[in-house]
Formats: structure tokens, C-alpha cells, sequence
């Protein structure tokens, strides 16, 4: 996932695709367990985006940007790491990818020009 992230940085630029993750542990304990030892691998992974803060994003203890996203789409609490991802458009239009989310993005940068 970090290379794809890479690439999808590389080709839309910073100021046309912004990248937000949200580490959890919620997933077999895969993830570090403090928010510093997080951000050493996202930054030796290249990682382009924003991480938040080390939490939940299952139920009502998910931050609220990610609780609006899943209402907004009506999608599940996501099933394992990286299986959740939601593309905002630059009007505020919530989605969920279906596919490749590298073409879902390429589709929907198109459609907002």
C-alpha cells in the first residue's frame, strides 16, 4: 500500500490529492503502538500523506472526520487494515472506491475538471 500511496502522490502532486491514514490497532495488533514509532515507518515507507493520531476507526470511538465519511457512504467499519479507503471530492462529495483506487481516482480528478 505505501508504494501505491507513493505513486498516486507522485503523479497528482500535493496539492490536488491529499492522503490521510488512520493507524489502528484494531487489526490483530499490526500496527506500532505509539504514535512516534508509526510516523519512523510511515516516513522510511516514503508515506506522502497525513497520519492521524493512533486510534479507532471502528464504532463511535472513530474520529469523527471518519465517522462523517462512513455516513456519508454508508459503508461498514472496515475489516482489516488498508480494506477501507474514502475519496472526498474537491466539492466535499464522500465515495467509496469501487476497484482499483488508482483508477477510481484518475475518474474522479476527470470529472472535476
Amino acid at each position: 500500500e505505501y508504494a501505491l500511496f507513493e505513486q498516486l502522490s507522485q503523479r497528482w502532486g500535493t496539492d490536488k490529492l491529499v492522503i490521510l491514514a488512520f493507524p489502528s490497532r484494531e487489526f490483530g495488533a499490526q500496527e506500532f503502538a505509539s504514535d512516534g514509532d508509526i510516523q519512523a515507518f510511515a516516513a522510511s515507507k516514503k508515506f506522502p500523506g497525513i497520519l492521524m493520531k493512533l486510534g479507532s476507526v471502528k464504532g463511535s470511538t472513530a474520529p469523527e472526520v471518519w465517522q462523517y465519511m462512513k455516513s456519508e457512504t454508508g459503508a461498514a467499519d472496515p475489516t482489516w487494515n488498508f480494506s477501507t479507503k474514502y475519496l472526498v471530492s474537491k466539492t466535499g462529495k464522500v465515495s467509496v472506491p469501487k476497484g482499483n483506487v488508482a483508477s477510481a481516482i484518475e475518474a474522479l480528478m476527470q470529472d472535476e475538471e
